[in-house]
């Protein structure tokens, strides 16, 4: 135990998501093919629901320039994301989920809704971080 309230409840925010990001990147490898971060980049396009400039990805999701870059690329080769050149900055591109991208990602999302409500199930930790009581769930 710490010595602050504040550093107390971090150390718990920590554990519950690393709790949870262990999940998340288990069962999407196994089942979709993701990693946890593609799928984080795909949510981000998926709520955009148009095209979006690559970079501004970087600024909605916990992910650095670069990585999503390279994550992006990926999912361009698997078909997920298609890409086009910025019309108002020809550096950049702009990227949109495909129709197969758009599949995996409803499916994807609904297997991480069952695993957020079995980890959060299993762990006091995780249902407190969430905000999350026994009879919400």
């Amino acid at each position: 135990m710490t010595e602050t309230a504040l550093t107390d409840r971090w150390v718990a925010v920590t554990r519950a998501c690393a709790q949870v990001n262990q999940a998340a990147e288990r069962v999407l490898a196994e089942k979709h093919g993701l990693c946890a971060s593609a799928f984080e980049i795909m949510d981000a396009m998926a709520r955009e629901g148009d095209w979006i400039r690559a970079g501004e990805l970087s600024a909605r999701v916990s992910r650095s320039q670069p990585q999503v870059s390279r994550l992006l690329a990926q999912m361009v080769g698997a078909g997920y994301v298609e890409r086009k050149p910025c019309s108002s900055d020809r550096r950049g591109f702009d990227v949109q989920l495909t129709p197969a991208g758009r599949q995996v990602f409803a499916e994807s999302a609904g297997t991480m809704e069952a695993t957020l409500r079995e980890v959060a199930e299993s762990s006091p930790e995780v249902r407190s971080a969430m905000g999350l009581t026994a009879a919400r769930q």
